[in-house]
């Protein structure tokens, strides 16, 4: 995968969204955005949906990207998400931040529940499962737009974030996905039913 923060001059960039007031104890980002992109190596074939936060406080700037991997050498496919955060002080170099904890929160589905998870050395957390009916849960909460991520950060003084998205990814970003994941599980039952279906989840 990419660094994930090399989009952090595009989410700069990026008009705020309106959004709803949120609860106490969560942040509305100020600004978000949604890419599809799709990595093939030699050993793996991962399709993204990276979502890409800028927020009013720090940590200034979080990504979320779901995926879907496929493993050349076994034939699986495991669905899952990573996220990062950082702090963009002024006129300085991006400060990524080592997190303990990601949890992603919907009315249908959370992640402790049903991912394993791994902590990376760069302070990302990577959560996954293999399991397809916990596996198409994620993805169609995800998609459905209506989810709340909560981050903690690593050490003795531990912070915990809480962001709240209130907006689904667009059509076209959708789609692509769709039909790369479609391509990852032939000639096997898609997670999503078709990718005609990816829009009304």
């Amino acid at each position: 995968m990419r660094s994930l923060f090399a989009r952090a001059a595009l989410i700069a960039g990026l008009a705020g969204m309106n959004m709803p007031v949120a609860v106490a104890g969560t942040i509305v980002p100020d600004a978000i955005g949604y890419t599809y992109n799709l990595d093939e190596t030699d050993d793996a074939k991962i399709c993204e949906i990276i979502l890409d936060m800028q927020n009013p406080a720090t940590p200034e700037l979080v990504e979320f990207t779901a995926f879907a991997g496929y493993d050349k050498s076994n034939e699986s496919v495991a669905i899952g998400f990573i996220t990062m955060a950082a702090h963009q002080p002024l006129s300085e170099e991006l400060q990524l931040l080592d997190l303990s904890a990601a949890t992603f929160t919907s009315p249908t589905f959370r992640s402790v529940n049903d991912m394993d998870y791994e902590v990376h050395k760069d302070g990302g957390i990577m959560a996954a499962t293999l399991d397809r009916v916990a596996a198409s849960n994620f993805l169609q909460a995800f998609i459905g737009g209506d989810f709340e991520l909560t981050l903690a950060t690593a050490g003795p003084q531990s912070t915990n974030f809480s962001y709240k998205i209130y907006t689904a990814p667009p059509a076209e970003v959708q789609n692509g996905f769709a039909r790369c994941l479609e391509d990852l599980l032939r000639p096997s039952l898609s997670l999503l039913h078709g990718a005609d279906d990816l829009t009304a989840l």
